[in-house]
């Protein structure tokens, strides 16, 4: 446990500064928000600075764990000789970021949160909506960010797998590998299997206040996206584990 809390440790400290200036965004962010006010008074636009920083976290993590492991590359062999796996030593990287995207994403929650009371005497009705849309938006963004964040894994992860074999052709065949996946991601989403796979457990998401068409989503849709996570993330590691040389 004490390995696990040095290597937590260390990993915090090199995503440490980014994480800094990621929450003086935010409330960079907040004040971009007061100046729109200041300057139109319509609540309308008031919203856009925080909405597009919220979406933007999709990205958050990938960022946190290219900026980690950029660092790790620069002293791989002491790293990959780490007694841990190298599943334990990803995990640590991903619960690092995963944490820091949570807290920045809570302080522009936050922010918007003070601005809404502030703003608009909303009725119990369309403040319950506003909750539910806010709480359903939370975890989607949290999700897209860790999937693109395993991906970043995945491509460090083959880069330097095939760095000495390749040469400079490393980086232009894993960009080609990655139209081919995305090409091939595309051809399956358009599948009968794959709506066969996901389309189970239905669910709707419903914003009466709203005027909006009930939201459907699957259970399976989630189930299927977490496993090809689980798997892209084991695909890593053992690719660190038995492929990278240092």
């Amino acid at each position: 446990m004490t390995a696990w809390t040095a290597l937590f440790k260390k990993d915090f400290r090199l995503t440490r500064t980014a994480f800094i200036v990621g929450l003086v965004f935010d409330f960079l962010i907040f004040l971009l928000t007061m100046l729109v006010d200041r300057n139109t008074g319509n609540n309308l636009f008031l919203f856009i600075p925080l909405i597009v920083a919220v979406v933007l976290h999709v990205i958050y993590l990938p960022i946190l764990l290219f900026i980690s492991l950029r660092k790790e590359a620069e002293r791989l062999h002491l790293w990959m000789h780490n007694p841990r796996s190298a599943a334990a030593l990803l995990l640590s990287k991903v619960l690092n970021g995963l944490i820091m995207a949570v807290v920045s994403l809570v302080v522009l929650y936050s922010m918007a949160g003070m601005l809404i009371r502030s703003r608009f005497g909303l009725i119990e009705a369309y403040w319950a909506d506003t909750r539910k849309a806010a709480l359903l938006i939370f975890p989607h963004i949290i999700l897209v960010s860790i999937m693109l964040g395993v991906w970043v894994i995945l491509l460090w992860s083959l880069y330097h797998a095939l760095k000495y074999k390749m040469g400079r052709w490393t980086t232009a065949t894993l960009l080609a590998a990655v139209i081919l996946l995305y090409w091939i991601a595309s051809l399956f989403d358009s599948s009968n299997l794959y709506k066969q796979l996901i389309q189970w457990g239905s669910m709707e998401a419903r914003f009466p206040t709203f005027k909006i068409d009930p939201i459907p989503t699957y259970a399976g849709e989630y189930l299927f996206h977490f496993v090809v996570m689980i798997g892209l993330f084991c695909w890593s590691a053992w690719i660190l584990d038995r492929k990278v040389e240092v």
